[in-house]
């Protein structure tokens, strides 16, 4: 074979595995060829040194352009894993350091595993109930999921600018290095003095902590506060996360019943360490605790020397002209922890949220926080202060305000007029209802999958009632996720479904 048809027979043999593409996934082509060729190298399945077949020949066998392959070789290349050599083309460069590891060829017998469940013990995390809804549930025709954004509102290009912003050299020092234990001064100033007074809040930078999302301020707070023989208070119905939370740390959860001015305030509380209220918007039923019961549960909290976890999960996407004040702001005593989050405004994705208490508890929570994650990503904290000090949030909120206002009037006439049969309740500025089949002859989770199977996606409740049987013949629905326009023949469907049980 002369040296001509050698070159021939080298360019016609694809030097790698086979390569299969996904023509329908969401990452470009020339990303995937990238990808791909990337994870070969760094698994050994091309050798360093190995020759790439050239640009013309493996857009031939993938079934892509030329310039698809060019774009994945040169962005290969820049990244150094492989190099590019005038008139003979591409090779995986030698001086790669790719660390092999070695395999056990062994067998498996050997002494009895331990056994990890019984060190746990009866407390394990994972026997915890939640909520649960499809991962898939933004593919179906109408999601009713509740507390999720809509992805079309969401600021994409103002973020971006954010991102860009927060990611130039001049900043690098800022989100790149460890921080220790502290939290980006740019984010605390922005909570402190454009997040919290929109919501009648006024508090100083050492009284914040950054969290990733609320639920882990309330874990920080309640592993805090934990203890021999404390008993914690909360309210029932109420959050399944929170009772999985007090149930892993404390020795006795006290669940107080709810009616419709909130948690009942009462003589259940005494002797309770902590009660977990959530008091702007009840969850899950929605309504506001009432003013004549705010001040109840101060006053007893005070004679009774207990601490209060108040969860405002909701509170920038609630349209209402005026709604009530946190009870952090009217506590006279130092006994309220206010726990929240940007998820329902801007994306529960991004995992923000900060708790505002005394300082000494910060204190105390941040160098918890510590042992586990030190601080949020800077980088995500910069990005999420620029996006505030630009009042891209105000406007996003003031938009999602009109938005759910007008969602929220085509949602509840439409349940008042097709769904009169069950007990509905939806507090104006939410953006959930919760229905309960009085009857009791229509099981929710039942409803729940039938409803999948036809395009909706709603919630079953029984997770978060914790005495009683009523929660099992209840859902919630949701529109922060549904077009105003879906709403309507979204429920009909749903009416349809009910009606055929």
């Amino acid at each position: 074979m002369d040296a001509a048809a050698k070159r021939k027979s080298q360019h016609a043999k694809l030097p790698v595995p086979r390569i299969r593409l996904k023509h329908d996934s969401p990452v470009g082509l020339r990303d995937q060829v990238q990808s791909e060729i990337s994870r070969l190298i760094s698994t050994g399945a091309i050798a360093l040194g190995a020759r790439l077949p050239s640009c013309r020949q493996l857009a031939q066998d993938l079934g892509v352009s030329i310039n698809t392959v060019l774009g994945a070789y040169s962005r290969l290349c820049d990244d150094k894993l492989i190099a590019s050599r005038p008139r003979a083309g591409y090779f995986v460069c030698d001086e790669l350091r790719i660390p092999v590891t070695a395999t056990d060829d062994g067998d498996d017998t050997g002494p009895a595993k331990a056994d990890i469940l019984g060190r746990i013990g009866r407390r394990q995390p994972s026997r915890g109930t939640y909520i649960l809804r499809p991962p898939n549930w933004q593919e179906f025709r109408y999601p009713f999921v509740c507390n999720q954004i809509d992805t079309g509102r969401f600021p994409i290009a103002e973020w971006r600018e954010c991102t860009r912003l927060a990611m130039n050299r001049r900043d690098l020092g800022i989100w790149s290095s460890d921080n220790q234990y502290w939290d980006a001064p740019e984010l605390l100033d922005q909570i402190c003095n454009r997040l919290l007074p929109r919501r009648g809040l006024t508090a100083r930078s050492q009284n914040v902590l950054v969290t990733l999302g609320a639920q882990q301020g309330l874990y920080l707070v309640a592993s805090l506060l934990r203890g021999a023989g404390r008993v914690v208070a909360m309210e029932d119905p109420g959050y399944p996360d929170a009772r999985n939370i007090f149930a892993q740390l404390f020795d006795e959860v006290r669940f107080i019943p709810v009616d419709a001015e909130g948690i009942v305030v009462d003589d259940r509380l005494r002797g309770t360490d902590l009660v977990y209220v959530t008091p702007n918007r009840q969850f899950p039923t929605t309504v506001s605790l009432s003013q004549a019961r705010r001040r109840a549960l101060l006053a007893l909290a005070e004679a009774e020397d207990f601490l209060i976890i108040e969860d405002d999960y909701d509170c920038d996407v609630d349209f209402r002209t005026s709604p009530p004040l946190p009870l952090y702001q009217i506590d006279r005593s130092a006994r309220v922890i206010y726990t929240t989050s940007l998820s329902k405004s801007l994306a529960p994705g991004l995992r923000l949220g900060f708790l505002v208490a005394p300082e000494e508890l910060v204190t105390e929570a941040r160098a918890l926080r510590g042992m586990m994650i030190r601080h949020p990503p800077l980088v995500l904290q910069h990005t999420a202060a620029l996006f505030l000090r630009l009042g891209h949030y105000d406007a996003l909120c003031s938009r999602l305000h009109a938005a759910f206002e007008r969602r929220w009037s085509i949602a509840g006439a439409a349940l008042a007029r097709d769904f009169s049969d069950f007990g509905i309740v939806g507090t104006t500025g939410g953006t959930n209802f919760m229905l309960t089949d009085p009857t009791r002859q229509r099981p929710g989770a039942g409803i729940v999958r039938r409803a999948l199977d036809a395009g909706v996606v709603v919630e079953a409740v029984e997770p978060c009632f914790f005495t009683g049987s009523e929660g099992g013949f209840a859902f919630r629905l949701g529109f922060s996720s549904v077009p105003a326009a879906d709403i309507e023949p979204g429920l009909a469907v749903l009416r349809g479904v009910i009606d055929d049980l």
